[in-house]
């Protein structure tokens, strides 16, 4: 690579979870990239190139930086917005290490019985009801930090609002409801985990975050991600959540 890059490069893949939260950051604080829709059975060359992990997301930034981890995005997009939000929690240590807490209990260990559940054929002498049961536990744990909480807009993960562990987490929730929504949407005990996937999936940014695009070719007229309907951005477009009733 010579020189400066003249935009910020992501190269993602529409339904990964690890994409789907570093995109959603980037739309949260208003940052804008090129998007390179990536064909996971034809990854490109330039991509190759600047990460050999071979897997999305990966950032290229301005200065060339190349961030190949979904949650550091995250935390490169936060920073460029000043952390608004306070989502890492910056001036409150015990809220930031459960936040890690639960971050690392996703990323190492749900991640990882989704995986055998879901993909069983690809892990021969595994029992997937096995790694299933485990994954409900672990939603189970989730659900408890959510129950109780005072009011539905105050439904959150660490605190009573939306934090790194939120941004961080509820991909890999929906990806777990598509195996196993019955056992989620039937279960009368798991309402306050539903309400608060919801928040995310009927929110008015989700249809902007999950925009179909076709494999990046460099033959390609490059694509701005966040596209919007408008002209606004993502500065002055404030999400909507979804209105959930107190029960």
């Amino acid at each position: 690579m010579t020189g400066p890059a003249r935009e910020n490069i992501l190269y993602s893949f529409r339904r990964c979870p690890y994409a789907m939260r570093a995109r959603w950051a980037i739309i949260r604080t208003g940052q804008v990239v090129t998007l390179r829709e990536v064909n996971l059975k034809e990854k490109p060359k330039e991509m190759l190139e600047i990460s050999s992990k071979g897997t999305v997301p990966i950032l290229l930034t301005k200065d060339q930086e190349v961030i190949d981890e979904s949650l550091e995005i995250m935390t490169w997009s936060l920073k460029k917005d000043s952390d608004q939000l306070n989502i890492i929690r910056e001036n409150d240590k015990k809220s930031r290490e459960i936040i890690n807490q639960l971050l690392k209990q996703n990323d190492d260990v749900f991640k990882l019985h989704l995986d055998k559940f879901k993909y069983a054929c690809r892990y021969p002498g595994e029992d997937p009801d096995c790694h299933k049961e485990s994954a409900r536990r672990i939603l189970y744990e989730w659900n408890l930090r959510l129950k109780g909480k005072s009011s539905p807009s105050s439904n959150w993960l660490v605190g009573n609002n939306e934090s790194l562990a939120d941004w961080g987490i509820w991909p890999f929730v929906r990806q777990y409801m598509h195996t196993d929504s019955k056992w989620i949407n039937e279960n009368h005990e798991m309402e306050p985990i539903r309400e608060w996937l919801n928040k995310f999936t009927r929110s008015n940014l989700f249809e902007i975050l999950m925009l179909k695009q076709k494999p990046w070719s460099k033959t390609h007229k490059p694509i701005s991600f966040p596209r919007y309907s408008t002209t606004s951005s993502s500065k002055n477009i404030a999400i909507t959540w979804p209105k959930i009733e107190s029960t």
